[in-house]
């Protein structure tokens, strides 16, 4: 059956960008592929010259980078059509689908079983300067019909898009969103391991959060809104499953916590709001509800929603600064802001004009001399309505999503999925725990006298583990019930202004000019004018600001207070953007700086102990338990200390061997540390 294939020419990193291109054109076109037949041409260029001429084309329209072609196939069933039926295809299925304004080369291979063409574009139209795009679905809806029907007109048998296999290619869109997921995917499968007893029990941990589990000889998971599964052990090595059986055997589920994507709500007095503003509000506080209960509304499902957090943010500010109050005064202001853009487009053409007109009348060196003094003023007007512009169509794009949304059958559904009533303050909303393992056996009753002493031990630790893990959780729930509610805001003539600013208190924002955080002997300060701050690095920005004083969690109010200080973008992406670089800048920083100071303290006690280091793997777990004193670590945390401490050592020791003495005093550590737990409980 005659079938269609499509592929794209990357540009090369070596040598020439183009190279791809050049090879193809020169495969394509090779007589011993052509043979008898020797049929080859060009729509728009020479064959012997099309990559010279391809070439010019991307010159000339300053695109010369990115994808550098695209290269197309038609195959017909073995036996059927001729060379010159497979040409003529093949040259009116490049003149149709590309409406002659690409050039291409088209070559016929008779060289196989089964005649087949090769058609090879150009990535950049010759008659508008734009590049060529490549949509997901255009296989199926666009390129195999075309096929289809010109073997049809001779009768050739054909394969109808319509019943055909979905393509695997994906378009780049939907490929970066799954890129992002795999991260996101990452934190909740650790999430998961860590809590889980055993694997069956990890299994059913992921499936209630949302996640399509396929198992074989790799675990592999996909959520709504993806097209592929995709397989754990890819996303990350910690994720093998070696890695989590040792997760299931060492993690400390009391220490296992999810990671939460959302930001914070903005605290708002929620009696205050019109019906359609809490509608919105209500938007943004399912998907923070989602993250509450995570395994109550699987929130894996929620993914393609949760992405999209920010943006319910914006769309709210702006349904609240323009007082939206109903369905028609979004479309109305949706209006407004396109007569506004209207405007300012027009205004921006006139300026354009003008300043033609101007250069065209300049006939003297002192007009050319006038002319070119006026041009700051002018750049400086135009770059206003540039940024009037700007700023007008984002708003614009903010309230079409928003209309977009009032229509949406994902959003109902998302309605359905997660009611919404009395929108409690979401700190007082407790969090879901982690299912229990449904798999786990129960225990049978055991014959007295079959109890041997290892068995009672056995017993002991057990119901001293649970005694330890139940007073682990009160304490968690005890400093939960401490965290104070966040302060609220209200909205008066177009603004949202905090409570505290009402009540004529006291600024809690730090002044972060005169904040000064001392490292390494040095003073830094946050500059004063914003470009100077543009041009530092990241770890020049984390040591401005006083993270270590103030936490991580305040960086958002922090990094906003200083960015309208200095009048840098104050929207909410922009600030979200920066206080997530900087804290997990510092975040990684600190866990480093404190891998590295256990290290020294563990090389110090090695020496002394008066301990080998080339000879450590003959040493008792025992002994180098008390040394490295794992028993307050994580596992990967634990891991991490060990092979910094090896490192620093120079000690010869290869991966494998390293994990088999890691885990060997790790096991020790733990069991020493439920031994002491055990006795003070006593």
């Amino acid at each position: 059956m005659a079938i269609t294939k499509m592929m794209h020419m990357k540009a090369s990193s070596k040598t020439r960008i183009d190279i791809h291109l050049e090879h193809s054109i020169n495969y394509i076109l090779q007589p011993k592929k052509l043979g008898e037949a020797n049929l080859a041409g060009g729509i728009n260029c020479l064959p012997e010259m099309a990559y010279r001429q391809m070439k010019a084309t991307k010159q000339m329209f300053g695109k010369t980078g990115g994808r550098q072609g695209y290269h197309f196939v038609i195959s017909l069933k073995p036996g059927e059509g001729t060379p010159e039926i497979m040409y003529d295809i093949a040259m009116r299925f490049a003149e149709e689908a590309f409406a002659g304004e690409y050039e291409a080369v088209v070559a016929v291979h008779t060289d196989r079983e089964h005649l087949h063409a090769h058609i090879i574009i150009n990535s950049v139209n010759m008659v508008t300067g734009y590049k060529f795009q490549c949509r997901d679905g255009d296989w199926k809806y666009k390129f195999q019909p075309i096929t289809n029907k010109l073997c049809e007109e001779y009768g050739l048998h054909i394969t109808p898009a319509e019943y055909s296999k979905e393509p695997k290619n994906m378009a780049r869109p939907q490929w970066e969103r799954e890129q992002a997921f795999s991260k996101w995917i990452k934190q909740d499968v650790l999430f998961c391991a860590i809590s889980a007893e055993n694997m069956e029990h990890f299994i059913f941990l992921l499936e209630k959060l949302g996640f399509e589990v396929k198992q074989g000889k790799h675990i592999a998971v996909k959520v709504p809104g993806m097209k592929r599964f995709k397989r754990l052990d890819t996303i990350s090595e910690d994720l093998s499953r070696e890695s989590l059986e040792a997760m299931f055997r060492y993690g400390d589920a009391s220490l296992a916590s999810p990671i939460n994507r959302t930001v914070s709500l903005l605290p708002v007095r929620k009696a205050v709001l019109t019906p359609y503003q809490r509608k919105c509000y209500a938007r943004m506080y399912r998907l923070r509800m989602a993250e509450k209960k995570r395994f109550t509304y699987k929130s894996a499902y929620l993914y393609e929603q949760i992405r999209k957090m920010h943006e319910l943010q914006e769309e709210y500010l702006v349904v609240v600064k323009y007082d939206v109050k109903s369905y028609g005064d979004l479309f109305r202001l949706k209006l407004r802001l396109q007569q506004v853009d209207e405007e300012l487009c027009k205004a921006q053409k006139e300026m354009y004009r003008d300043r033609a007109l101007q250069k065209r009348y300049c006939k003297t060196a002192q007009d050319l001399e006038f002319f070119e003094a006026s041009e700051a003023d002018y750049r400086e007007r135009l770059d206003q309505i540039k940024l009037q512009k700007k700023d007008n169509r984002k708003k614009l794009k903010e309230v079409e999503r928003c209309l977009e949304r009032d229509g949406s059958l994902l959003e109902a559904e998302l309605e359905m999925r997660i009611p919404v009533d009395d929108m409690v303050d979401l700190v007082d909303v407790e969090k879901d725990e982690v299912p229990g393992n449904p798999y786990r056996v129960q225990e049978d009753v055991v014959d007295e006298k079959l109890i041997t002493e290892p068995f009672v031990e056995a017993i002991t630790d057990a119901i001293f583990e649970d005694e330890i893990i139940a007073e682990v959780e009160e304490v968690v729930e005890t400093a939960a019930a401490d965290v104070g509610s966040e302060p609220e805001i209200v909205v008066v003539d177009d603004e949202i202004i905090g409570k505290a600013e009402l009540d004529e208190t006291e600024n809690v924002v730090p002044n972060l000019e005169n904040d000064e955080i001392h490292k390494s002997g040095d003073t830094m300060k946050l500059p004063s004018d914003k470009t100077e701050y543009m041009r530092m690095d990241i770890a020049e920005k984390v040591r401005c600001y006083p993270f270590d004083d103030k936490g991580t969690d305040a960086a958002f109010e922090m990094i906003q207070a200083y960015f309208e200080k200095i009048g840098m973008d104050t929207s909410f992406h922009s600030v979200y953007e920066e206080s997530k670089l900087l804290t997990d800048y510092y975040e990684k920083q600190k866990a480093e700086e404190f891998i590295g100071e256990r290290a020294e303290r563990v090389i110090e006690t090695m020496k002394l102990f008066g301990i080998n280091s080339s000879r450590i793997t003959e040493y008792s777990a025992d002994v180098l338990s008390e040394v490295f004193g794992f028993g307050d670590m994580e596992y990967f945390a634990g891991i991490k200390l060990f092979n910094n401490v090896i490192d620093r050592l120079g000690v010869d020791i290869d991966l494998q061997r390293r994990y088999e003495v890691f885990d060997r005093i790790y096991e020790e550590g733990m069991r020493e540390k439920k031994f002491e737990q055990s006795r003070n409980s006593r």
